[in-house]
């Protein structure tokens, strides 16, 4: 057996060597963009987003949890049309499109596609978020607060859940909105969420 490996080894070494550098051809990537998607859907489950009018750096992406997100995705610019499914064995709830849009994929930007809306009520959609990529000075980070409930709320950056409120570093951001980025000094950070004019927190 050990023998048979390196033969495999040395032919693989012979066929490279073969090779002249006029034979080789350096692939070219299209424009392409930066995405992520965040499943804000309460009444559907994880899903599968999916490109239908490509393959090869489509944006497709499968089995996306409510509540989770995904990586920044390398996707070609283009108008891009998606599908999107519940995840689910079952082919006949599986196969059957909850949402069906074309968005336009920009080259060199990145961004957040937050899916909200209702999978019942059919009022499913994907909200754009540019995500600035600027760096923060030296010792610093950004946070910002982007609003998926249902009603205006206020944000608080404070350095541990249990740390008493008191002004609110995102004011009245309302629904599907979002507050400027607000900086800090690098460290524990942690965001409360509450209704605007309520000491009641939702989130944290």
């Amino acid at each position: 057996m050990r023998l048979s490996h390196i033969v495999l080894l040395s032919l693989g070494v012979g066929a490279l060597a073969a090779c002249s550098s006029d034979d080789v051809s350096t692939p070219t990537l299209p424009p392409t963009g930066s995405v992520r998607y965040i499943n804000a859907v309460a009444d559907t489950g994880a899903v599968d987003i999916n490109a239908i009018d490509q393959i090869e750096l489509s944006g497709s992406f499968k089995n996306l949890n409510f509540k989770s997100g995904t990586e920044y995705l390398q996707v070609q610019a283009r108008a891009a049309h998606f599908r999107v499914f519940a995840n689910s064995k079952n082919i006949a709830v599986g196969s059957v499109p909850i949402m069906d849009t074309t968005i336009t994929v920009e080259a060199n930007k990145r961004v957040t596609w937050l899916l909200t809306g209702s999978a019942r009520a059919k009022t499913l959609k994907f909200v754009v978020i540019n995500d600035d990529v600027s760096a923060p000075a030296a010792g610093m980070i950004a946070v910002r607060l982007v609003n998926a409930s249902s009603g205006a709320v206020n944000g608080y950056l404070v350095s541990a859940i249990d740390t008493p409120i008191a002004d609110p570093a995102a004011s009245n951001v309302a629904f599907l909105g979002q507050s400027p980025y607000v900086a800090r000094a690098a460290g524990d950070a942690a965001v409360i969420v509450t209704d605007v004019g309520s000491p009641t927190v939702n989130a944290s």
